[in-house]
């Protein structure tokens, strides 16, 4: 049950609210979680897990361990070089390397992975005077040949900080926000940027093929979010939830 949680290494967004915590800023009190669970329903396909979150004394997160399912988890490693890496094990089988560079932001500037010990693929993230991500040049690498670019995704936003526009090559998602709840989930990715507000409605455009998501949340008492559902036009069905410390 890692193909939700696999995005948080990166930029993608699936059918639900980018979820990567705030910049260095901090201009949002963040609300640390504890444990997040996801169930993602389509037709008679139904997949559930559970997950535990570790962090250090800075707040990033040490570990996120599945509950679930036996020996699934991520470990990331924090090194004094401006370096982090992030291990992805499934049944306690290293599956996947990444190591993050960082910029003077401190936001992560480049990285590159491994996967499986064959696959390599590198990224470069680019600002504005903002620090917000205006585009991600992704590349396969190999020594024969070096890196070839696959894709550049650009980003535009909107005033109070939101990405409104997503587009590559092959598809473009556009975002809608309410305005009036702020996204305060920290699941300790201090060094990606994070939407401002929670996202409303997610339309999703590829050729002729257009996918529109609505999202909804319940608050506890201390208005963190302790659920989320996103509902594709298709039927397709991913609910979370979360306890924080």
């Amino acid at each position: 049950m890692l193909f939700v949680l696999l995005t948080m290494s990166s930029c993608q967004k699936e059918i639900t609210a980018d979820l990567q915590p705030t910049d260095s800023t901090g201009s949002t009190a963040l609300a640390k979680v504890k444990t997040y669970t996801q169930e993602y329903t389509s037709g008679t396909i139904h997949r559930a897990g559970t997950y535990e979150l570790n962090y250090d004394a800075s707040d990033r997160v040490l570990s996120i361990n599945s509950t679930s399912t036996q020996g699934e988890k991520f470990v990331f490693n924090y090194n004094s070089d401006n370096t982090y890496s992030m291990d992805l094990y499934i049944a306690n089988v290293l599956s996947i390397h990444q190591k993050f560079f960082l910029n003077n932001l401190p936001l992560v500037d480049s990285s590159i992975q491994y996967v499986q010990a064959v696959d390599t693929s590198t990224e470069k993230y680019l600002y504005n005077s903002n620090k917000e991500l205006v585009s991600l040049k992704s590349y396969n690498y190999s020594n024969r040949s070096g890196s070839k670019l696959l894709n550049t995704t650009y980003y535009t936003y909107d005033n109070n900080g939101n990405i409104i526009n997503e587009r590559d090559s092959v598809s473009t998602t556009t975002y809608e926000y309410y305005q009036d709840l702020p996204n305060n989930l920290s699941l300790g990715f201090i060094y990606l940027v994070q939407d401002k507000n929670l996202v409303k409605t997610t339309t999703y455009t590829e050729g002729s093929t257009k996918q529109t998501t609505n999202h909804t949340y319940t608050f506890d008492s201390n208005h963190r979010v302790t659920s989320e559902k996103a509902i594709t036009d298709n039927g397709e069905v991913l609910l979370k939830t979360y306890t924080y410390f």
